[in-house]
């Protein structure tokens, strides 16, 4: 359960300008029993029978078995799995992807420098604009000055020298900024939520689209917002990123390790289903919208149940990333606004 409170303040930091938290890891428990040793042994044996019936299932369906389709089918074959054994298996991945982080750490630490630097980067332009009035005040005293000649010719060195720092400091300038830029644009980790960027994403959805054409298989992609019964409670920015932040975390909490997720804009967030039809799909979002309803949050003195509008569409051998991304952009407008949990783009209906 989330409270928050309705801050009057009309100094409301916007969207961009919020300073990002670090994520609270879960510490990893472990149970060191000399005494399990034969349920390890158990354990393990079991694992071995899965891990051969998940290759076995790859070789059916004629897919190559990469380390990302081996993933993608171990998860979506544990799921039909008993309870016991999943949560078994799932504490096993938990403990194997802890290195995962590292990758997220980094950018966060990419992020910090970029904010820093750039901040830097306005100081620098506030020099360089003192260069110039400092420039323009002593071309003015050599005009006008016609006294003292050791002064005009101080006066002229001192000029060229300035003329020549601020040539330097502008490039300077130019070729930091350039390579900032260039960081941020090759980024894969959007600071604010803790998911795949829109650009990052999108590469994974075109990627996945490729790989879809040459293997003949079917994904899915979902679409996911908020819907207008929660946002009409939101009434700032800062508001608006708290509640959102917390349906990061619950996608993320939710999903499996072959979901990819990320934030779109506008308050959407987006999940590429790997070698999934409709069904699996429909199943996730049921999946999904529970959890939500299941978190509330009070704001000021009204409290509300979190909730998720979705919209499913197929990524097929003859439809493009891009399509497949409009689709399901348009299925979820729909479900928005006829007030449903989630909607099949039309021509996936199966």
């Amino acid at each position: 359960m989330i409270r928050l409170q309705k801050n009057e303040s009309n100094n409301i930091e916007s969207l961009e300008e919020l300073n990002e938290k670090d994520i609270d890891l879960d510490n990893l428990n472990i149970d060191e029993n000399p005494s399990d040793t034969n349920e390890d042994s158990m354990q393990q044996g079991s694992l071995d029978s899965f891990s051969n019936e998940v290759l076995k299932e790859l070789i059916n369906k004629n897919i190559p078995p990469l380390p990302s389709n081996y993933q993608t089918f171990f998860e979506q074959m544990l799921n039909n799995c008993d309870l016991d054994f999943q949560k078994k298996i799932y504490d096993l991945m938990e403990a194997d992807t802890k290195n995962d982080d590292r990758n997220i750490i980094i950018e966060k630490n990419i992020h910090l420098a970029f904010v820093k630097t750039k901040d830097l980067l306005k100081c620098t332009s506030s020099i360089y604009k003192n260069f110039i009035f400092m420039s323009e005040t002593q071309h003015k005293l050599l005009t006008h000055s016609t006294d003292n000649m050791k002064f005009l010719q101080e006066t002229k060195q001192i000029q060229e020298i300035i003329d020549k720092q601020i040539g330097q400091l502008k490039l300077l300038y130019q070729q930091c900024n350039k390579v900032l830029e260039n960081i941020n644009i090759n980024t894969m980790y959007d600071s604010k939520f803790d998911v795949y960027n829109k650009r990052y994403f999108i590469q994974l959805v075109q990627e996945e689209a490729l790989a879809v054409q040459k293997f003949q298989h079917t994904s899915t992609i979902l679409m996911m917002t908020l819907p207008y019964s929660v946002t009409q409670y939101l009434n700032n920015d800062q508001m608006a990123i708290i509640i959102m932040k917390t349906v990061a975390k619950l996608l993320l909490k939710t999903s499996r390790r072959s979901d990819m997720i990320g934030y779109i804009g506008n308050g959407i967030f987006g999940m590429l289903l790997k070698h999934s039809n409709i069904f699996s799909s429909k199943k996730a979002s049921e999946r999904l919208v529970e959890l939500l309803k299941n978190t509330n949050i009070f704001i000021g003195n009204n409290e509300i149940n979190l909730d998720l509008n979705i919209g499913i569409a197929k990524i097929t051998p003859t439809r493009s990333a891009e399509n497949a991304l409009n689709y399901a952009i348009s299925a979820l407008r729909l479900a928005q606004k006829t007030k449903v949990e989630y909607v099949i783009y039309k021509e996936d209906v199966e």
